[in-house]
């Protein structure tokens, strides 16, 4: 029996309410997640990362309704991971890996690192995609934002160094935030991980890959990228080592831990260029602050002492096409599709999960005055 914790919209509180019977699932995977203890209150996320069994957790709902699910499983130590699958609704194959290492966790040994899954963030727009199997992984990108003038979901996150106003709800550029990332905003809050993986995938398989986001302190100057590309690279080799495709790592000779789009990582102490362009879309829709620049900044504010916080350490997985493995027609494709689906989700169980390069409760990303 698992425990179902709900968030109510616009309300900081997390509490534990009861699923009356299982979400229908957006993949073929099996689930038997069933309601066990409730918890209420402002301490919920405390009592639940007490609890010893993994626990389904319901963080609310869309527009139209659906059910946003995520999974918890405790793991060996104090620290904190989050996994976000289903950001780009299009992109089903990340959820597909994400209900994998969902799958993997649940029969496996405990992770080093406490960890919550969210598997598909906006499920509205992951139904548009399964609506149209055809265009599944093709050029129309179905599924990718909520409407035609919607921002792209991976564009709406508050401006760098600042934290969540839950008051407004705006991001960076001033425009609502949708109610999916704000309550993916509000898990980061009461969760606060240490790390983070962001699960995509990427219609290039040739930049398909684990890549870092450098961390920086509040003012945007860089912690060094060290560990955070170590950690990227040692996924990328875990998978290449089984023959998946980490094309975008440039293994073996030369390993990359940057996003291809991305600016390079610069020097401990030097000002980290961020990339806020994002696509090219009318009405500035593809462009603002991603999730991975916003969690990988420091936070200090200077009002709420309780919303400041540390950068967060963050991988960003670009899985090699869209696609799921019942999308593609050949059994030889199909199982293809399915191994790679398997080996990233191992890479993040085994690899990421796991006690590498663990982050330093004491180090210091915080500077009073601005560097020149």
């Amino acid at each position: 029996m698992i425990p179902v914790i709900k968030i109510v919209a616009g309300v900081g509180l997390i509490a534990l309410t009861f699923a009356s019977k299982p979400e229908k699932s957006l993949s073929n995977g099996n689930s038997s997640w069933q309601p066990e203890t409730k918890y209420s209150g402002s301490d919920s996320i405390k009592q639940l990362i007490n609890t010893t069994k993994a626990t389904k957790v319901v963080i609310g709902k869309t527009v139209k309704n659906r059910t946003i699910s995520a999974y918890y499983f405790p793991g060996t130590s104090n620290k904190n991971a989050l996994i976000i699958g289903g950001v780009h609704g299009s992109e089903l194959s990340a959820i597909e890996v994400a209900k994998s290492v969902i799958d993997q966790l649940n029969k496996g040994e405990k992770p080093y690192y406490n960890v919550i899954v969210l598997p598909v963030l906006f499920p509205d727009n992951a139904a548009q995609a399964l609506a149209k199997p055809e265009k599944i992984g093709s050029g129309e990108n179905i599924g990718r934002y909520t409407h035609k003038q919607a921002v792209d979901p991976n564009r709406q996150m508050p401006t760098l160094g600042t934290s969540f106003e839950r008051c407004n709800g705006k991001d960076h550029l001033g425009r609502s935030i949708e109610v999916e990332n704000q309550l993916l905003l509000k898990i980061i809050d009461e969760f606060k991980p240490d790390r983070i993986v962001n699960l995509h995938a990427i219609r290039n398989i040739n930049n398909a890959g684990f890549f870092a986001d450098p961390r920086t302190d509040h003012h945007g100057f860089s912690l060094g990228f060290d560990t955070d590309s170590c950690l990227a690279i040692d996924m990328a080799r875990f998978v290449h080592k089984q023959c998946g495709n980490v094309n975008g790592n440039r293994l073996p000779i030369r390993a990359n831990a940057t996003y291809p789009k991305d600016p390079v990582a610069v020097a401990a102490e030097v000002k980290q260029p961020r990339n806020i362009n994002g696509s090219t879309l009318p009405g500035r829709r593809g462009q603002g602050v991603s999730l991975g620049s916003w969690a990988t900044t420091a936070v200090n504010d200077s009002v709420y002492a309780e919303r400041k916080r540390k950068a967060i350490r963050l991988i960003t997985v670009e899985f090699p096409g869209a696609k799921r493995p019942v999308d593609y027609k050949t059994i030889e494709l199909q199982q293809q599709c399915a191994k790679e689906v398997r080996t990233y989700a191992s890479a993040i169980v085994k690899v990421f999960l796991a006690d590498n390069y663990p982050e330093k409760v004491d180090s210091i990303q915080y500077t009073s005055v601005n560097k020149q």
